[in-house]
């Protein structure tokens, strides 16, 4: 995330700009290191500190009071980094003279005298696919409605980072597929709940990505592994079952299995080859069954451009309470 930042200050700003870590950290109190990512960044000649939230946002005050904090300790101009943000909060922001970078390109740095919030002639980005991370909690919270977690209890059910972990249902909660309630002893943990079906589905649908990392070919069925591709639409739906079996592992199993892989599928005669989809998270995460969960399957398939593929595919999603046309 915080690499898109870079490049948009070297395209539009400062070609020699750089963000990196900022190694003085430890010199700042602890209870500040457990809010922020500390970066240095440069910029027209000024070495400023960036900081990004690691999990919750403090009040506006609260930030006040941590960026005075932390310049009369450093002497620099500190920036705060969002990957996006509110209409709202950039207001306050800008009320408060706050500065900031966005990654989406909005950029206010009146110290430089830069106030490039508005600029219309911006490239629009395109919208963008979940992370790894993000599509997890997605389909944690699509297979489990009523589930109410916060960030430190995501990261261990994933071993995830808590930073990781944040960023996922930071995600999520921007595109206004969760909501949160604040809790905890502290009075600073997020509880994290998603929205209503079918619109939970309806809006994430757009930002899933297809699990499979690669595919290989071997000569027989790998233990361990999940029915999927097309020969798990065919044990769900009335198409027709492909020419090989297709098998679904994640990458970690694959390297255990030791699977001897076939280099030139096309040459094997008369033998029926395994179809491996090498998954970027395991298949078995999000299914109790012997073929992959549903939204993975589709997600998986969605690029086929068979129609027949396409209602199938559609028919099989009719199946689940969270789905709509």
């Amino acid at each position: 995330m915080i690499l898109n930042a870079e490049l948009y200050l070297r395209e539009n700003l400062d070609e020699n700009a750089t963000i990196k870590l900022w190694e003085n950290k430890n010199s700042l109190p602890i209870f500040l290191k457990n809010i922020y990512n500390f970066y240095e960044v440069t910029i027209l000649d000024n070495i400023c500190i960036l900081l990004e939230f690691i999990d919750e946002i403090p009040r506006i005050d609260g930030i006040k009071k941590h960026l005075k904090q932390i310049n009369k300790l450093t002497n620099l101009q500190i920036i705060i980094y969002h990957e996006e943000i509110t209409r709202y909060r950039r207001k306050v922001y800008i009320e408060n003279r706050i500065p900031f970078i966005i990654g989406n390109g909005q950029v206010y740095l009146p110290f430089l005298g830069l106030d490039l919030k508005m600029i219309s002639k911006l490239p629009k980005r395109k919208t963008a696919k979940f992370s790894t991370s993000a599509q997890l909690a997605y389909l944690l919270f699509l297979y489990n409605k009523d589930l109410v977690i916060n960030t430190t209890e995501f990261a261990n059910r994933f071993k995830f980072s808590n930073m990781t972990a944040s960023r996922a249902l930071n995600n999520l909660y921007n595109l206004d597929l969760l909501l949160y309630e604040i809790k905890g002893k502290t009075g600073r943990s997020k509880e994290y709940r998603r929205i209503p079906d079918p619109d939970y589905f309806a809006k994430g649908r757009h930002f899933i990505k297809s699990p499979v990392k690669k595919i290989v070919y071997a000569k027989d069925v790998p233990n361990g592994t999940l029915i999927a591709g097309l020969e798990a639409l065919a044990e769900l739906s009335m198409i027709n079952s492909p020419q090989h079996f297709v098998r679904a592992i994640d990458n970690r199993g694959f390297n255990e299995l030791n699977i001897e892989i076939i280099d030139e599928p096309d040459i094997v005669e008369n033998k029926r080859l395994v179809e491996i989809q090498i998954w970027k998270y395991n298949p078995r995460l999000f299914s109790n069954k012997e073929y992959v969960d549903t939204m993975s399957l589709y997600v998986s398939l969605q690029n086929e451009n068979d129609e027949r593929i396409k209602q199938a595919l559609e028919g099989v999603l009719r199946y689940e309470k969270w789905y709509t046309d």
